[in-house]
């Protein structure tokens, strides 16, 4: 019989690295409740597609008409690629359980609404290496 025995499983229990948090006497830690599957990518928002805008199926080719597509081209574009970001947000939401140890400035960050509360740049930052390390996949052998 074929058994999968783990080599190496990341723990649920993670120090992050940014600013410097690992070198702390007592580093803050995130809990992971559960680590995203593969193909899971957290976009901020959904694609939008021109084509299947009211204005191209209705376009009478006036000046004013070639002006709203235009527009409506351009937006859609600065949609798409602000779609295309990543969810810090969700991400935490969606993975996060809690932190622990985890101090700014005097108050506790405990759940994961006291970390979405923190600064945009400290959120972005330690969710990003929070996401990193949640991608980094497990190692198993085969044994018989």
């Amino acid at each position: 019989m074929a058994i999968f025995k783990p080599l190496r499983q990341k723990d649920r229990s993670y120090v992050f690295t940014v600013f410097d948090n690992e070198k702390s006497g007592s580093p803050a830690r995130a809990v992971f409740s559960r680590f995203p599957l593969p193909d899971e990518l957290f976009p901020a928002g959904p694609q939008k597609n021109i084509l299947e805008s009211s204005l191209v199926k209705d376009f009478d080719n006036t000046p004013e008409a070639k002006e709203k597509l235009v527009k409506n081209i351009l937006d859609t574009m600065v949609e798409n690629i602000t779609a295309n970001r990543f969810d810090h947000a969700g991400f935490v939401r969606e993975c996060v359980d809690h932190f622990e140890n985890f101090f700014y400035g005097e108050k506790e960050i405990k759940t994961v609404d006291d970390f979405l509360a923190l600064p945009p740049e400290a959120v972005h930052k330690i969710a990003g290496d929070l996401y990193f390390y949640s991608r980094v996949e497990d190692e198993f052998t085969m044994g018989e």
